[in-house]
């Protein structure tokens, strides 16, 4: 199959998956569950090559712009099984079977039980980087072990015992969380009853928010990277080749995975392109 055509076909199966059209756009709880799930990998706002939760549930392509909360009023007021948005994207981040992280662009995403096998070996690998070490900063290190000791922590709680309670410290304090959801070595939900505190996110550790959902024996780190960067590009259908790079922070150990990939045919190269391999088998 040609490059044109195949992009054509991967442009196509894009917009039936990822629910660009009006005649599919999400409508319910249960069909938004099950789009996290079949898709393994969810962006929440979008403008990025995964499927986005937005962009589901306006039947449209939408992304962040310039217009600010402006444009956060497309979807405001949009009502899934009679609920608003906000609230379902409550719901789904508070699931025992999916969870919300930055793992992809640094961005918020939604993933799936099912890609959890996968990703845990890569970030078990990165506990190992981190306990010599090799990566994050002394304020990353102190959040990690702080909410490693404890089932669960609220923010609020967390600036505290941390003592980086005043506005001052709130850019470092943010970022540092910021970069270890990117690693997916924390994961955060919206506190289901914040009191006073609104918007307050409880945190965990990656290994207590998954502990009843993986058998620990996974594969090796460079297995799990591979099958991490298939899954991925199953779920984008499309993608150009020289933002793959930008997607995780270990990107740069999955360059020689991604040639080996390539000659295996787990997906295809098209021009400037990487297209998922079911591309080339649907005939419809």
């Amino acid at each position: 199959m040609k490059a044109k055509h195949l992009i054509e076909k991967a442009e196509e199966i894009r917009v039936r998956e990822h629910k660009l059209k009006l005649s599919l756009r999400l409508r319910t709880r249960e069909g938004v569950y099950r789009f996290i799930h079949d898709e393994g990998l969810v962006s929440f706002l979008g403008g990025n090559e995964l499927p986005s939760f937005i962009s589901a549930i306006l039947g449209r392509s939408w992304k962040p712009s310039a217009k600010g909360f402006t444009g956060w009023m497309d979807w405001w007021s949009v009502k899934i099984s009679g609920q608003p948005v906000a609230q379902i994207s409550r719901e789904v981040e508070g699931r025992e079977d999916i969870l919300a992280t930055r793992l992809f662009r640094r961005t918020k995403t939604f993933v799936s039980s099912r890609i959890w096998p996968i990703l845990d070996p890569v970030v078990k690998h990165h506990r190992g980087l981190v306990q010599k070490g090799e990566i994050l900063s002394d304020l990353e290190q102190q959040l990690l072990k702080t909410i490693g000791g404890e089932s669960s922590i609220r923010t609020d709680r967390l600036r505290k015992k941390l003592e980086l309670d005043g506005k001052e410290n709130n850019s470092r304090f943010h970022r540092a969380l910021n970069n270890l959801e990117t690693y997916a070595l924390i994961i955060g939900v919206e506190d289901p009853h914040p009191e006073t505190h609104l918007h307050a996110n409880i945190w965990q550790t990656w290994e207590t928010r998954t502990r009843s959902g993986i058998d620990r024996t996974g594969p090796s780190y460079e297995k799990a990277l591979a099958k991490l960067l298939e899954k991925t590009i199953d779920a984008c259908v499309l993608a150009r080749e020289d933002q793959v790079r930008k997607w995780f922070q270990w990107s740069a150990d999955m360059e020689a995975i991604k040639e080996e990939l390539l000659r295996d045919e787990a997906f295809l190269r098209a021009g400037l392109y990487l297209v998922s391999s079911r591309v080339r088998d649907v005939n419809n």
